[in-house]
């Protein structure tokens, strides 16, 4: 199992946008520091509550404050994007970190958005395959014309600077629907999944393992799925810290339930329109119980971590140590005590002597 950071970028009190960037700079330099493998930022557009229109400037930025951790986002919207452009910028950033980036994308979720960029979500599917496809030919260094109802293409000369890793970078899904995990199953690919119930990770690790036995692939872990994290000494402490700020991230659930109420999420959105009234109306306790957030001793979130490494076909664990406008210092104090306290009791997958590297 690898270790990811997943990394919110939210308003702070008191904190302008320049410090908010730094912090979480700051937050790449550790993460690196203790030994996590991958820092992935998420895009979110005309939203103050997210202010990271282009995670890939994050990770540019981040290339030159480390030298070992991959970077990535998770996820690059495709429906928004030219996909010659963001193949090129892609091409770019792999220069940049010198063959670290990880290539997450996505076709978006928020209703918003759509409206904002006079996007059809309903079409948000097709573009993200024909995307792909586009993106796939441009780092082959393809000569092409392509037109599509929502671009035209016409690539005459060769791909500068060229991708370092071969073919691609590395591609990172979003899927929680079935027609996304049988894509990913289908082309090997990686799939993350957002505060899923561990049942449903079980149920869609099982389908994505018969498409991809199926389609010839090896099989391999190839589930990443998000959790919030908390630790403190005890499980008392860990709470009363932590409660108040993941109530305010848990919000978003709510903005995705009333999306969901108002009938803007189209029919292939259907896992999110289960997903958002369910997680937008649980308590703390009833999120601690299911597994949704690992918040305690290092005792209690090492043993939380190994059970979902029983059931599941984990690849990598994205840590969410930061949430709900908590302070730069809280978070560093709580990735720390993962990195030193947590990962030493985790089970073989857990890379202990990883842990043990870090925590010098």
């Amino acid at each position: 199992m690898r270790f990811a950071l997943w990394s919110m970028t939210s308003p702070a009190p008191g904190l302008s946008h320049v410090e908010i960037y730094e912090n979480q700079l700051r937050e790449c330099e550790e993460a690196e520091r203790l030994g996590f493998d991958h820092m992935w930022f998420f895009e979110h557009h005309v939203s103050p509550s997210s202010p990271i229109p282009s995670p890939n400037l994050m990770i540019a930025a981040a290339a030159q404050r480390t030298r070992r951790i991959r970077l990535g986002a998770m996820v690059n919207i495709l429906p928004y994007r030219n996909p010659l452009l963001l193949a090129e910028e892609i091409a770019m950033l792999d220069t940049l970190t010198r063959g670290r980036l990880d290539m997450g994308v996505g076709r978006g979720l928020k209703p918003v958005e759509f409206d904002a960029f006079g996007v059809d979500q309903a079409r948000s599917r097709r573009m993200f395959l024909e995307s792909i496809d586009v993106m796939k030919r441009v780092w082959a260094d393809e000569n092409f014309i392509v037109e599509r109802d929502w671009f035209r293409i016409d690539k005459k000369t060769p791909l500068a600077p060229g991708v370092v890793q071969k073919p691609h970078p590395p591609f990172y899904i979003s899927a929680q629907s079935a027609e996304s995990l049988r894509w990913a199953a289908e082309n090997d690919v990686p799939f993350a999944q957002i505060d899923a119930l561990v049942e449903e990770c079980e149920r869609d690790c099982a389908f994505y393992r018969d498409i991809h036995a199926r389609a010839g692939h090896s099989p391999a872990p190839r589930l990443v799925v998000t959790r919030e994290i908390f630790v403190a000494d005890t499980d008392a402490e860990a709470r009363r810290i932590a409660e108040p700020f993941l109530a305010r991230y848990w919000e978003l659930w709510g903005r995705y339930a009333q999306f969901t109420a108002e009938g803007r999420m189209p029919d292939d959105y259907d896992a999110w329109r289960k997903r958002a009234p369910v997680l937008s109306k649980m308590s703390f306790d009833e999120l601690a119980e299911r597994g949704l957030i690992f918040v305690g001793s290092p005792a209690t979130v090492a043993r939380q971590i190994n059970r979902h490494a029983a059931r599941l076909d984990i690849l990598a664990l994205a840590c969410v140590f930061k949430f709900g406008g908590m302070p730069l210092s809280t978070m560093l104090g709580n990735m720390r005590r993962f990195a030193r306290e947590v990962r030493p009791l985790l089970g073989a997958s857990g890379s202990p002597a990883r842990s043990r590297e870090a925590g010098r």
